[in-house]
């Protein structure tokens, strides 16, 4: 039962998501406060109530593929009903949350997150390959709150250019899963970027948006003003080490398994980029 409700409400990603909450407080603020662990847990259980709730918007297509035929309300180990009242109780605590944290803007935030990813993003995948260009937007609104929780503004250059920076990741993030699991959402009945461009022209556009990814992550780095030396130098390792990642798209030898290794090793530098900036944030407020 327990080991259920850690996947229905897609616990570890709920938790990763949460993390950008944390990191962009730190980069905001160059504090670690109460605040911050009340913003990050409000987001993790914001996000753990709409994917709950997605789950059981698609049970019926997670049953038909491979990948999430156990989850379980697909695998009928728990009723729709119960998923609806774990998300609905999960979503509700998360706005007392961010109320007593941020007030009505917080609310409008979460209230956004639960309409855009369960009433657009959830329907709008079923019918469009391309849905998740508007669907990452979500991924804009967890630093969003920290950034919020640490007492700043989203109209600063600094969080415009954080907030360009997770936008555009989401897209070969997941365009990358899409080369994995293709199979499995043909079966699920979704239209996938590999359908509709085929594997040729997803490789390059994968390809182009992470070269877009990495040039956001440049312009963040030169825009937080970094303080350390040691962290330009590691941020642009990892840029480099992701650039040359990504060029494995552009092989003709390339196979759609190699898609996984280069899933890992992207996120990996581009959120190495996001642990940098935060390190150096604080020690810059501490030195």
């Amino acid at each position: 039962m327990i080991k259920d409700f850690f996947v229905v409400t897609k616990f570890i990603l709920s938790f990763a998501v949460s993390l950008s909450a944390l990191f962009a407080y730190i980069m905001a603020k160059g504090e670690i406060g109460v605040d911050m662990f009340i913003a990050t847990f409000s987001v993790l259980l914001v996000a753990m109530g709409v994917s709950t709730l997605n789950q059981v918007q698609e049970y019926k297509e997670d049953s038909k593929m491979e990948r999430t035929k156990n989850r379980p309300i697909a695998a009928g180990r728990m009723s729709p009903r119960t998923g609806i009242i774990i998300a609905v109780v999960l979503i509700l605590v998360s706005f007392v949350m961010i109320y007593s944290l941020l007030g009505l803007t917080g609310i409008n935030f979460f209230a956004f997150a639960f309409i855009w990813y369960n009433l657009m993003y959830t329907p709008l995948k079923k019918r469009s390959a391309v849905a998740v260009v508007p669907g990452a937007i979500l991924g804009v609104i967890p630093p969003a709150i920290g950034w919020l929780a640490a007492g700043h503004t989203l109209f600063e250059l600094e969080f415009i250019a954080l907030a360009v920076y997770y936008f555009i990741w989401q897209v070969p993030h997941f365009w990358l899963l899409v080369m994995l699991f293709h199979g499995d959402y043909k079966d699920g009945g979704y239209p996938t970027a590999m359908r509709l461009f085929g594997e040729g022209t997803l490789q390059r556009l994968t390809f182009v948006w992470l070269i877009l990814t990495i040039h956001a992550g440049i312009y963040l780095v030169y825009t937080f003003n970094v303080y350390l030396t040691v962290t330009v130098v590691l941020s642009a390792a990892l840029g480099l080490w992701a650039f040359i990642t990504s060029l494995q798209l552009l092989k003709k030898e390339f196979k759609l398994t190699d898609a996984r290794a280069i899933f890992w090793k992207i996120n990996a530098a581009f959120l190495g980029i996001i642990i940098l900036l935060s390190i150096d944030e604080y020690v810059k407020h501490h030195l």
